[in-house]
């Protein structure tokens, strides 16, 4: 397989999860553009299949979430600056691959997933697994207003089957990422694969 970087073109090994996921997703759906958001601790990558067939997988090694973690979110809690530091950082990590979605069924994949659909179920009440770029800027409102000390807000974002965002930077930052990826790669919908 031929994998298509954003500075030059070279063969490379892609991560196993994201090709078995656009393996997968692409028998079941044969002639769906499809494309995966994959976002895990260690492996942050956004893969392409056509036709039956993974085309390209754009690695993002500074968007794993430790890596994300360890360069803007260190200390406790969360802040609005920190906050804004994480979208510049993963803003200039999207830009240069230059990748349009339009045309794709869009999935995000990792841990993480599942933790932030029950987080949105038990905040907006939608169990939906297709996240519109509606619904996922107000559920990112929600957790960032919460950050700064919005009380109504900070009370919403609490979860009461699990982790928030707020307690969870991981979930957070995994937040902050599927945004980013629908505001900078032309989204208009996302579906979460839980577990």
């Amino acid at each position: 397989m031929r994998i298509i970087m954003s500075d030059n073109a070279t063969t490379l090994n892609p991560p196993h999860t994201i090709l078995a996921l656009l393996q997968h997703l692409q028998l079941a759906q044969p002639h769906a553009q499809i494309a995966v958001l994959h976002f895990t601790d260690d492996e942050a990558a956004i893969g392409l299949a056509r036709k039956g067939v993974p085309v390209h997988i754009e690695p993002f090694p500074e968007l794993t979430l430790t890596q994300l973690l360890a360069t803007c979110f260190a200390g406790p809690g969360t802040t609005a600056l920190q906050l804004e530091q994480a979208i510049e950082v993963v803003e200039d990590a999207l830009m240069p691959a230059r990748l349009d979605l339009r045309q794709f069924q869009v999935f995000a994949s990792g841990p993480q997933a599942g933790r932030l659909m029950q987080w949105i179920k038990d905040v907006t009440g939608n169990d939906n697994h297709a996240l519109s770029i509606e619904n996922l800027e107000t559920v990112f409102n929600i957790y960032a207003d919460a950050t700064v000390g919005a009380s109504s807000t900070a009370k919403a974002a609490g979860s009461a089957s699990g982790p928030s965002p707020l307690d969870d930077k991981s979930l957070g930052a995994y937040l902050l990422l599927l945004r980013e990826c629908l505001h900078h790669l032309h989204v208009s919908q996302i579906q979460l694969l839980c577990d």
